[in-house]
C-alpha cells in the first residue's frame, strides 16, 4: 500500500499547530507554579543570617545545592563550612553549567556550592555554617525536581511542547518526501506521456504520438480492427465456403453418374 506523504505531512502539522497552541495556553499557569518550586524561601532545609549554623539531614542519592542572593557583578563566594558527624569538613564541589541562578520575583539566587554531585553521598546529619556576611540557603534539588516532574500542568506543558516539535519535524520529512516523489513522477513524463510504471502497448504509442501532435491521419491505425473489416473478412470465408461446397457436389454426382 502505497503512502501519501503529501496527507501525512498535512495532518502531521495541523496536530503539531495545535498542540503548540495547547503549550501557549498552559505556559503562563506553569510559571506560577514552577516560581515556589524554585523559591529558597519556600524550599529549603536550612536559612541560616550571617554567622550562623545548622543541622541539616541528606539523603542518600539526593543533590543539596547552596545558593546566595546575587545582587549584580560577579557571582558570590561560597564562605561555608559543611561538617559531617565525625567532625570532617565535606567540601562539596563547584557550580556547573547545568546549575544555573534562580530568578524568583525579581531576585536572582546564584548557587554557591554543590553536595553530592554528582554520584551522591550517604545519609547522616551533617552541620552547615554560614561564614558569609549574607544569607545562606541550603535546598534539596533533588527533591524539588521530583515534585517539578510531578506536577500535571508542568508534565503538560512539556508534554505539549515536546510532541508538537516532534510532529512538526515529522510533517517537514514527509512534505520533503512527498517534493521528492512528485518529481520523480515529474520525471518519468516523455514527450507529454506519463508512464505508469509499465510497458505501453505500440498501439497506445501511436494514439499518444497523434495526440500529441494534433495531426489528423487518413491512414487508419495498422494494430486496430474495425467493425468493416471484420464483416470484409466474414463475407470472403462465407464465399469460399460456398465456392468449396459447390465443387464438392459436382464431383460426387459425376462420380454417382459414372459407376
Amino acid at each position: 500500500m502505497a503512502v501519501n506523504f503529501r496527507r501525512v505531512a498535512k495532518w502531521s502539522s495541523a496536530i503539531s499547530v495545535l498542540l503548540l497552541i495547547t503549550f501557549m495556553a498552559v505556559l503562563p499557569g506553569t510559571y506560577e507554579k514552577m516560581e515556589p518550586m524554585l523559591d529558597p524561601e519556600q524550599q529549603n532545609m536550612a536559612r541560616l543570617e550571617a554567622g550562623e549554623s545548622a543541622s541539616v539531614d541528606f539523603v542518600g542519592g539526593h543533590v543539596y545545592v547552596a545558593l546566595r542572593v546575587n545582587e549584580g557583578g560577579d557571582a558570590p563566594a561560597a564562605e561555608l563550612r559543611l561538617l559531617d558527624e565525625e567532625n570532617q569538613e565535606f567540601s562539596g564541589d563547584s557550580p556547573t553549567r547545568i546549575h544555573v541562578e534562580r530568578l524568583v520575583n525579581g531576585t536572582s539566587y546564584a548557587p554557591v556550592r554543590i553536595f553530592c554531585f554528582p554520584n551522591g553521598c550517604d545519609s547522616g546529619t551533617y552541620t552547615l555554617h554560614n561564614e558569609g556576611d549574607s544569607v545562606l540557603w541550603l535546598v534539596d534539588d533533588t527533591a524539588s525536581d521530583i515534585e517539578f516532574l510531578t506536577e500535571p500542568l508542568v508534565l503538560a506543558t512539556f508534554g505539549t511542547c515536546c510532541l508538537g516539535v516532534m510532529s512538526g519535524i515529522i510533517a517537514l520529512i514527509f512534505a520533503i518526501l512527498g517534493f521528492r516523489n512528485k518529481s520523480n513522477q515529474d520525471g518519468k513524463q516523455v514527450s507529454g506521456l506519463i508512464i505508469d510504471g509499465r510497458v505501453m502497448t505500440t498501439d497506445e504509442l501511436y494514439r499518444a504520438h497523434q495526440e500529441q501532435n494534433k495531426e489528423i491521419s487518413d491512414v487508419p491505425d495498422p494494430f486496430v480492427r474495425s467493425s468493416t473489416n471484420n464483416q470484409a473478412i466474414e463475407t470472403i470465408s462465407d464465399e469460399n465456403d460456398l465456392q468449396i461446397g459447390e465443387e464438392e457436389g459436382e464431383d460426387a454426382w459425376k462420380g454417382w453418374d459414372e459407376g
